[in-house]
């Protein structure tokens, strides 16, 4: 009977030991010092654009002079599975400022998505519009930083660029989804406030046009927050279906400027349609 015990027991301590070394703890901070370091480097090297060209190039809003086509849906991921995925081909995507009360470079990240292995990387149009910054970078999951060493096309309208990944090869990305339907279950992996690689889940609620802007908007349930823009919506499948955009809070009453008692607050992405229309392959009006 002793013996038994004991051997339960070393099982349960084994199985708790397994369990212990293969838990990933994310340290937010050390990520974010990682990716002001390194690109605090980027700078100083002149590596990629710098911060100046990555604006210039956004604000000429052309379509990708390319292909990426969409894949049928594949058999469902269990929920490890897909956030092993999606967190593998999910960026930090931001920017070095100066704060104006001492000579460093601190770090702002928000989020973008890999879609191709050689480096072709989606992410908001206001993400990379930062008048501040004075360098703009990527860095993966692993912890390696990538220069954007080209911005591909760009929307202000549907709050998209494209950007390519300066050194990049056989990265994990995400394939486009062919369609999504209101009432499918969603994931995001994403930054809200840098607390970075943070799995929420959903369904897609409705299509939508932004009131002032016109543009189609996806409003899903699965919870993001600031510092999400630009990360992956994903199916069951692990496929891309949209791009987070904004949050809308929804008060009850309103005195003045102040708002109180929240009931809701909508959560508005780019749809998968915006993002195959903007991937479509057409050639940049000046013929680049």
């Amino acid at each position: 009977m002793k013996q038994h015990f004991f051997a339960a027991f070393y099982s349960v301590q084994l199985l708790t030991a397994t369990v212990a070394v293969s838990q990933e703890w994310i340290d937010d901070k050390s990520l974010l010092r990682s990716f002001e370091t390194q690109f605090q480097e980027v700078q100083r090297s002149g590596t990629g654009l710098s911060a100046n060209e990555v604006r210039r190039h956004l604000k000429r809003e052309f379509t990708f002079a390319g292909k990426i086509e969409p894949v049928g849906k594949t058999e469902s991921l269990t929920a490890p599975r897909l956030y092993e995925r999606a967190k593998a081909a999910t960026l930090l995507v931001g920017h070095l400022y100066l704060c104006g009360n001492c000579d460093k470079l601190h770090g702002s990240a928000a989020g973008g998505v890999v879609i191709s292995k050689d480096g072709l990387a989606l992410t908001n149009y206001h993400v990379l519009e930062f008048t501040r910054a004075k360098v703009f970078g990527t860095m993966s999951s692993d912890g390696k930083a990538y220069p954007i060493s080209e911005v591909l096309a760009s929307s202000r309208q549907h709050d998209l660029a494209l950007v390519r990944l300066e050194g990049a090869s056989d990265l994990p990305f995400l394939p486009l989804a062919a369609q999504a339907e209101v009432g499918e279950p969603v994931s995001l992996v994403s930054h809200p406030d840098s607390h970075f690689y943070t799995l929420t889940t959903g369904q897609i609620s409705r299509y939508y046009l932004a009131p002032r802007s016109k543009a189609p908007r996806l409003q899903i349930t699965a919870d993001f927050a600031r510092g999400s823009s630009g990360c992956g919506v994903l199916n069951e499948a692990g496929q891309l279906v949209g791009l987070v955009t904004s949050t809308n809070s929804i008060y009850y009453t309103q005195e003045k400027d102040l708002q109180k008692d929240l009931q809701m607050v909508i959560n508005a992405c780019v749809p998968l349609s915006s993002i195959q229309s903007f991937l479509k392959g057409a050639t940049s009006p000046d013929g680049e």
